[in-house]
């Protein structure tokens, strides 16, 4: 199988699995779109948690891990990707999300935060899931185009991650020391080490 076959592959079950949200779960993927701009539309996400905001939630978590991880994958190894190399990096990158959870939610039990734990939970993925959507038309043309456009539409990419990175931090921030009223010490230090720093070293890798 040629890399345009094995990539062409992939894409086209992103894709269905794209097609998937729209037909069976447009209503909770709006909420959760609509969430990056009002915090309310996030509280009635989490209050209406059932099996089928469970199910776009997997969906949308499973898009985003495969979206990140190509990625990641052709801006770093461009025309030289292969998919041994694009499997290592969706490993890579499906451990950091489930480590960045693991450690939100231990520390939400440590300290007595479950409800926080919950919260930051819900708005450090839900911004890397809308990330994951909108870099799928990206990542189409990175692979298949015929015009060799890559530095622009990577460049391109980079300011919108870093758009909504800081409306992540902005959201976090409010709700851990406004809501939760936590040490601006130890917020700063989770932000720069599981938000900020996984950014920089990709950045690095890109374009150093």
């Amino acid at each position: 199988m040629t890399y345009s076959d094995t990539f062409f592959i992939i894409l086209t079950f992103d894709l269905l699995l794209i097609a998937l949200l729209k037909a069976f779960y447009q209503k909770f993927t709006k909420q959760l779109f609509l969430s990056v701009f009002a915090q309310r539309y996030a509280n009635q996400y989490l209050k209406e948690e059932n099996v089928f905001t469970e199910r776009a939630t997997f969906l949308l978590t499973t898009i985003m891990l495969i979206n990140i991880s190509l990625f990641l994958a052709k801006t770093i190894f461009g025309i030289n990707l292969s998919l041994p190399d694009f499997l290592n990096v969706i490993i890579f990158t499906a451990i950091y999300f489930l480590s960045k959870s693991i450690i939100i939610r231990l520390l939400g039990h440590i300290f007595l935060l479950k409800p926080l734990a919950k919260l930051g939970v819900y708005f450090s993925f839900l911004f890397d899931r809308v990330i994951g959507i909108i870099l799928f038309p990206i990542i189409v043309f990175l692979f298949f185009s015929p015009i060799s456009a890559s530095p622009i539409l990577i460049t391109f990419s980079v300011v919108i991650i870093v758009l909504f990175l800081g409306i992540k931090i902005f959201w976090l921030w409010k709700i851990g020391i406004g809501g939760f009223g936590l040490s601006r010490y130890y917020l700063f230090l989770y932000l720069c080490t599981l938000e900020i720093l996984p950014l920089l070293v990709f950045t690095k890798a890109v374009f150093y």
